[in-house]
């Protein structure tokens, strides 16, 4: 259930003809829009529907898959073409119980392998077909030149051609731990051609020329250390690079074996420090970046945290804190035993946990942040006898109301059935998705019976997918401004099968700005039509009247402090300190209010107020009461 999301280039010839004359650099080509990856396997996401928007979001526009391209259940007539630019995948490619003829991924160039489906395959396909004649019949892959870490499994296809005429040796890497051994699965319906007769080898990707394979490892000069252009010992490519090349440089290469640092592959990034040694110290590298999946970054991304060893990750390492500077998120050592963090399910203590659940509901007392996800199931609302857990009591989830942030994701599948709204999260602000439902939802919430969301709070998903799915008789989901909440260009809102929006004969209150809120009544709203006093909307503030009187801090009504006096026609301060005051409701003590002149402060201050209410220091021996 817990799944994290892991932390180049265009099909070349046009772009390669760009860069060799001059008009685009290596380096620009260097930082690919990179897009999460997923881990679904081969579990369908909730309905077809929803999961063919959620593939194409997560990848429209994308190069780089941080993490697994998982491309199934795909039918019908669908366009497929936001996989068209996909050139890089971090961890596996699957593709699996699809009923299209073609997946469009000739683009796809490397597969790194940094994860592996079964725990060893870099690239499967598998059952793509149905019994009413569709299926997968070509792969197309005809730029991929390179695996690697993983073998390659290809089951189950009854109309899938060629597959056995590629070289897949030629594409492993050399030092591949899982060699393919063969053969792949052939056993088909249909009569295949042969390959093209432009195609130097007998190895292609499809019927046609522009489908053959391309050697680039078996067809190399001995002199040759890894990939190479031509079969002349100048065609060698440098070592550092992956899936070929256009030169001998290590700025000619078509990917990186290791990393990526503008455009330059190299064996490892630039560190954050460099020893001088003329003066025996460490310095900082005016060079120095973080190691970010398969490139050199000079800051890491949004929502990853840099760490003092200059690498992007998700969670901070042991004898560490998180700490967050505005837009920059990074890890510092602890200077003494780092505080207690609060623990999601699935992480730590809570590792072997499920769900929230009446055993465990108790180690979020007076948590502000969750390290990690929660996760509510019937399970937990019902009980698990045969573990001997009991249902959870309802009121018990009033420990959330100090939560202010998630890192994980947040998701929700049971609720009580009286509860109208997820009030027990009234104060949730962010949700950062560092890890991610099946790799790519950071809030879910379904098969409810809630009237609105209530998360009047929440003011950030930093990442990732909300999917809001048959809760059937919940409003409010369409005056929820989404976009303003997600901070990357992938994010969207998934609204399926809830109550029909004109059903709903609710509307948000009229002091709501832009009609948007959570939910019914002042207090749901995401931001105010005039001011607002705490968590509640209201039309005017008690700057001139009203028992207790206010002041104005941009569109905040925010009280005076107790001992300032009520002014009439005019403000009765300035601020929320007592040292704001106008006037004083009882004495003045230097420049502050006070309900009574100090008597005895610190055993040796004593004062009394004067005619004008003003506190005094009382002379020698004097008292005053």
């Amino acid at each position: 259930m817990v799944a994290q999301t892991v932390a180049p280039w265009a099909d070349v010839a046009p772009l390669l003809v760009l860069v060799l004359c001059g008009t685009i650099s290596p380096a620009q080509l260097s930082f690919p829009q990179v897009c999460p990856g997923t881990d679904m396997k081969l579990k369908l996401t909730f309905s077809l529907e929803n999961h063919y928007h959620t593939l194409r979001k997560l990848y429209q526009n994308c190069r780089e898959v941080q993490g697994n391209l998982e491309i199934t259940h795909l039918k019908g007539n669908l366009d497929l073409s936001f996989l068209q630019n996909i050139q890089e995948v971090q961890g596996y490619v699957l593709i699996a119980h699809n009923e299209v003829n073609y997946i469009p991924l000739e683009n796809l160039r490397i597969i790194r392998g940094s994860q592996l489906y079964n725990g060893r395959f870099a690239l499967a396909v598998l059952s793509n077909f149905n019994s009413t004649g569709t299926g997968l019949r070509e792969l197309r892959l005809r730029n991929l030149t390179e695996i690697l870490t993983g073998s390659i499994w290809i089951s189950n296809n009854p109309w899938l051609c060629y597959q056995e005429t590629i070289q897949w040796d030629d594409i492993q890497d050399k030092s591949n731990k899982f060699p393919f051994v063969g053969p792949v699965d052939t056993n088909r319906t249909v009569q295949c051609g042969n390959c093209s007769r432009a195609c130097e080898s007998p190895s292609c990707w499809g019927s046609g020329p522009e489908y053959c394979q391309r050697l680039t490892r078996k067809i190399c000069a001995s002199q040759c250390l890894t990939r190479c252009k031509g079969p002349h010992p100048t065609d060698c490519c440098h070592s550092e690079c992956a899936a070929g090349c256009t030169g001998p440089k290590d700025t000619d290469c078509l990917a990186c074996h290791h990393f990526n640092n503008g455009g330059m592959c190299r064996w490892d990034c630039p560190p954050l420090s460099i020893y001088n040694a003329q003066i025996y110290q460490m310095e900082p590298n005016p060079e120095g970046t973080y190691i970010f999946g398969a490139s050199c970054v000079k800051e890491c991304p949004y929502n990853y945290l840099a760490t003092n060893v200059g690498s992007c990750t998700l969670d901070c390492p042991n004898d560490t804190k998180e700490v967050i500077d505005g837009e920059h998120q990074r890890c510092e050592k602890c200077s003494e035993p780092c505080p207690r963090v609060c623990s999601g399910v699935g992480v730590n203590q809570l590792k072997s946990a499920r769900a929230v659940m009446s055993n465990n509901i108790d180690s979020f007392k007076g948590c502000t942040k969750i390290f990690g996800s929660l996760v509510f199931l019937p399970e937990t609302f019902s009980g698990n006898p045969a573990a001997k857990i009991q249902a959870l009591d309802p009121r018990k989830l009033q420990v959330f109301s100090t939560l202010t942030e998630i890192t994980g994701y947040l998701y929700i599948e049971a609720w009580p059935q009286n509860f109208t709204n997820l009030k027990a999260f009234e104060n949730l602000a962010i949700i950062r998705g560092r890890l991610l439902y099946s790799g790519a939802y950071a809030l879910l919430v379904q098969n409810l019976q809630i009237q609105s969301l209530g998360l009047r709070s929440l003011k950030e998903i930093s990442n990732g997918l909300v999917l809001i799915h048959q809760n059937p008789n919940l409003c409010y989901v369409n005056t929820i401004p989404w976009r303003q909440l997600f901070k990357k260009d992938h994010q969207e809102e998934l609204i399926t099968a809830n109550r029909p929006q004109d059903v709903c004969d609710f509307s948000c209150d009229s002091l709501c700005a832009n009609g948007s809120c959570w939910g019914p009544g002042p207090t749901q709203c995401l931001s105010c039509m005039n001011y607002f006093r705490g968590q509640e909307c209201v039309e005017s503030c008690n700057l001139y009247d009203g028992e207790v009187r206010e002041y104005l801090s941009e569109l905040s009504c925010i009280a005076c402090h107790p001992e300032c006096l009520p002014q009439n026609a005019t403000l009765s301060c300035s601020g929320k300190g007592a040292d704001a005051c106008v006037a004083c409701k009882h004495y003045k003590d230097g420049s502050q209010c006070v309900e009574k002149c100090p008597s005895g402060l610190h055993g040796h201050i004593w004062k009394y107020a004067d005619e004008h209410g003003l506190c005094q220091l009382c002379p020698t021996n004097c008292s005053h009461s």
